[in-house]
């Protein structure tokens, strides 16, 4: 038990370990301080103390820059920068003994690691600058055969780390960057797996639940007259035409749902030209029911046309399952600046107040749902509510005038 009290912390224990102020203030430090002792003569005995106060103000300047190097990566650089080109020109002049390193060195990678290559790339060029200056400053200082050496072992050492620590803050930014794509694409992916379930959910309400309910109430209906109407082979004749066609859709559905090139596959979908056959099925269950149309019919995309088709087959079907035989019914289509459908039932059919509905097993609660969603989908209005004692459905789609008009299918 001592043991894991030991272990366990406060969460904000170590709070200030992780705050950006304390980190770049330590990351300042480390970097001044051998600055000060390695490339300068802080300490050195033949430093009077005019020299140390100018190495530990130019030194104090480098810090208090690189703390705020996150927030202003640019001015920070052009400020180091400045103070590293100083130093190394009064190192020059022999005015005092510092050439500072580090912290430009940190200043090049904060820059580097942030902006695009054509900010990046000049940076590195005068990053390079002031190794230049401090390498001219340190064989001012040899003569004779050791000009040499000294020249080619700073350039090895200041060359090479330069373009070191500016390509590791490149392959940084190119890693985050990569990181930060991939986590957009799986977000993106997850959207869209979202919206294609919806959209399957849509799918198989329109094409599974409402062909379904209405192949119900024509069995109940054929088996209700089978002993005394001996016209019922009709009835069941339409409850298999209409299985073939719903199995049709379920088989395209699933075909869609495998393959990969789904969104460009010309699909099995019905338009404003297959009303007249929805309607004639919802005559067959005992709903009374026309179509008006008026105004000159436009070409629609097939979406949009689809999408219409929905609308009234979805209206239909629940005329059938909620108002039941009897009910008058008309759907109006109106071209205008919008494609404008309407239907509107009396209710004439409803099972009398109290009593329950004649078939609430047949409902899935989602129906209006995937219809509000379709007309959203293209920018559309839709409106269902009651209508006096009936029930009305309207919705509005946008037209494409672009297309021109062209007479729909009948």
């Amino acid at each position: 038990m001592a043991q894991e009290q030991g272990r366990t912390r406060p969460p904000g224990a170590a709070r200030w370990l992780r705050s950006v102020w304390v980190q770049d203030t330590a990351l300042a430090v480390v970097a001044v301080m051998p600055e000060l002792f390695y490339f300068g003569s802080l300490i050195a005995p033949w430093a009077d103390w005019r020299q140390r106060m100018w190495m530990l103000l130019l030194a104090l300047a480098e810090a208090l820059a690189l703390v705020v190097r996150r927030r202003r990566p640019l001015a920070v650089f052009a400020a180091v920068w400045a103070i590293a080109v100083a130093s190394d020109l009064l190192s020059f002049a022999d005015a005092i003994d510092y050439t500072p390193c580090f912290g430009l060195l940190i200043a090049l990678y904060t820059v580097a690691a942030q902006y695009r290559l054509r900010v990046a790339l000049p940076v590195l060029v005068l990053g390079l600058v002031p190794m230049g200056l401090a390498i001219a400053e340190t064989i001012g200082s040899y003569h004779g055969p050791l000009t040499v050496p000294v020249l080619v072992s700073n350039i090895a050492f200041y060359v090479p780390v330069t373009l070191v620590v500016w390509g590791f803050a490149r392959w940084s930014l190119a890693t985050r960057t990569e990181a930060q794509r991939h986590r957009e694409e799986v977000a993106e992916a997850r959207l869209r797996v979202t919206r294609e379930r919806v959209r399957i959910a849509r799918e198989l309400h329109d094409i599974v639940a409402n062909a379904v309910a209405v192949i119900v109430m024509q069995a109940e209906t054929a088996r209700a007259t089978a002993l005394v109407d001996p016209a019922r082979g009709e009835a069941f004749a339409n409850i298999e035409a209409l299985g073939r066609s719903t199995m049709a859709e379920l088989r395209h559905m699933l075909r869609l749902l495998r393959s990969s090139e789904a969104a460009t596959e010309d699909g099995y979908t019905h338009g404003l030209g297959d009303l007249d056959q929805l309607l004639a099925d919802v005559r067959k269950a005992g709903v009374r029911i026309s179509l008006e149309t008026r105004g000159t019919p436009l070409r629609v995309d097939d979406s949009v046309g689809q999408t219409a088709y929905r609308l009234v087959q979805e209206a239909a079907t629940n005329i059938t399952k909620h108002a039941g035989p009897g009910t008058h019914a008309v759907v109006r289509i109106t071209w205008d600046r919008a494609l404008l459908i309407e239907v509107v039932d009396d209710g004439a059919g409803r099972p009398p107040d109290g009593e329950a509905e004649a078939h609430p097993e047949l409902s899935t609660g989602h129906g209006l749902l995937g219809l509000r969603e379709r007309v959203a989908l293209y920018g559309g209005l839709l409106s269902a509510e009651p209508y006096g004692p009936g029930f009305r459905v309207a919705a509005a789609l946008p037209v494409s005038t672009a297309s021109g008009t062209a007479p729909v299918p009948r």
